[in-house]
């Protein structure tokens, strides 16, 4: 029998389902989350070793900060001990049995499959006290269920070198970086109405997990402001240089996000998006494993919009100040070359529009 594998189900007033194997030798495959009435459901796919025929389930609920055994609470079905290998395992929840009376909101949940990671089951004091549950390439901030993903340290010549880029995309420069995490995914319309108790997206029937739109720049402060609030950390937007840098997958010479062509496998845009936004992470993500940086919708960065230059930057913040604001990405109404790596737009920091919305830095202590 292998070592224990770990669930754990993180809710605040969205829910949020991780897996975390602690032996490499069972895995979880084909996760899928639904509800059912009152009961939320994980199903997934139990994998072993030759001859090995059942793995130990440890299933953790985190409600508030605080952690529950399942065994105490209102799970059932495919946990425990002894988990014989095969496919369609489900895990029951009664979510409303184990929530304080008089609970109202939605739940909503993300899912992730990481790697072994120790901290899920018995996270560090740091984590406890940041609410961040990392491994060394990705985090989860608790205040809002927001995945982010390790962007590492380096160097690139930022810009375009494609025949016909704008003209605003020259010249080609050297930027170097500090690490930094991104967000994996789009802000949604959930993790929006966590934060700031409302939904302002145009695009509400799309559902909570599509990305949140029609936010101006200084809506996206606003957000970023309450969620520093909320997790005590110094969250704030890319600048212009970190959204590029990370869109190139650590600034690889890549026409989009992801690769130089093959566009409608990595976003939605004018073709294929049939005039609305799309959940958050359907399509292929770029190679550090970050989603929809190119369509679906364009994201507001820090910038003031300025003019590149020649000259070597290390950590650039772009102007003081200005009248537009950076946009970047493109948008589930535009263009291919709207969805370039390094295309720019610019808007001023009032307007609201469905076509932008936003994703969220954390520098690396």
């Amino acid at each position: 029998m292998s070592k224990v594998l770990n669930f754990l189900l993180h809710l605040m007033t969205g829910l949020t389902l991780l897996l975390s194997p602690v032996a490499q030798a069972a895995e979880v495959k084909n996760l899928q989350t639904g509800q059912q009435e009152n009961r939320v459901f994980a199903v997934y796919d139990l994998y072993g070793k030759p001859g090995e025929k059942s793995a130990d389930i440890k299933i953790v609920i985190e409600v508030g900060g605080e952690r529950y055994e399942a065994e105490k609470l209102a799970v059932s079905g495919d946990f425990g001990k002894g988990v014989k290998v095969g496919t369609r395992k489900t895990v029951y929840w009664d979510v409303l049995k184990d929530m304080p009376s008089g609970f109202e909101g939605e739940l909503y949940w993300n899912i992730d499959i990481v790697k072994p990671l120790e901290a899920t089951a018995g996270s560090t004091a740091a984590n406890q006290s940041t609410g961040a549950k990392e491994n060394s390439q990705e985090i989860i901030e608790a205040a809002a269920s927001i995945q982010l993903v390790k962007v590492p340290a380096g160097c690139f010549n930022m810009g375009s070198t494609i025949g016909g880029a704008e003209q605003d995309e020259k010249p080609v420069h050297e930027v170097c970086l500090d690490s930094f995490y991104l967000g994996k995914f789009e802000i949604t319309q959930a993790q929006w109405q966590t934060v700031m108790g409302s939904n302002p997206s145009y695009f509400k029937k799309c559902g909570n997990k599509c990305p949140v739109e029609n936010i101006s720049w200084a809506d996206a402060s606003r957000f970023i402001k309450k969620l520093a609030a909320l997790s005590g950390k110094r969250y704030r937007l890319p600048t212009e240089a970190e959204w590029e840098y990370a869109a190139r997958s650590a600034g690889k010479n890549q026409r989009f996000a992801g690769a130089d062509d093959k566009v409608a496998a990595l976003g939605w845009y004018e073709v294929n998006a049939n005039g609305t936004t799309h959940p958050v992470g359907e399509k292929t993500p770029n190679d550090l494993g970050i989603y929809d940086m190119s369509g679906n919708v364009a994201e507001w960065v820090q910038d003031w919009k300025g003019d590149y230059t020649a000259a070597k930057a290390t950590n650039p913040t772009g102007e003081n100040s200005g009248q537009f604001k950076v946009v970047r990405g493109g948008s589930w109404l535009d263009d291919p070359a709207s969805l370039h790596t390094t295309f720019r737009s610019d808007m001023t920091p009032k307007v609201r529009t469905n076509l932008i919305g936003m994703r969220v830095m954390l520098p690396v202590d």
